[in-house]
């Protein structure tokens, strides 16, 4: 599974999640794969259990980058991808913080219905990125 694939095959898991309030991450897969054939890897599963581990960090980390809107009030889809582009960038050494951000806005571009709701996702995750140098 190439890392774009993992990366969707996490994004879909993280937004399934969103809908429990205490998310367990190994059945969450299980159901995921038995009702819906959803694939994932060991990438994809590794991510999604630190990501569901350290949610309110990544949380607390997007927040004050948020221009005009507060995080309950983003989509589903928007969140799911800028925790995972967060994580990335803070977790994963073999993947530079641009192709993190590109990845997040494809994936928003894909799932959400929102047009304008990729260009805000590029523009959190590039001041976020630029705080950090």
């Amino acid at each position: 599974m190439k890392r774009s694939e993992s990366r969707e095959s996490l994004f879909l898991l993280l937004f399934e999640a969103s809908f429990d309030k205490t998310p367990d991450a190994g059945k969450i897969i299980s159901l995921s794969a038995e009702n819906m054939g959803h694939e994932t890897d060991e990438y994809s599963e590794r991510a999604f259990g630190e990501i569901l581990e350290n949610i309110e960090n990544i949380d607390k980390e997007i927040e004050p980058f948020l221009v005009g809107r507060k995080l309950d009030r983003l989509s589903r889809m928007a969140l799911t991808a800028l925790r995972i582009a967060v994580y990335e960038i803070n977790n994963v050494t073999d993947v530079p913080a641009a192709v993190a951000i590109n990845e997040a806005v494809e994936l928003v571009k894909k799932y959400d219905t929102d047009n304008a709701a990729a260009s805000y996702i590029n523009g959190v995750l590039g001041s976020y990125v630029r705080s950090r140098v």
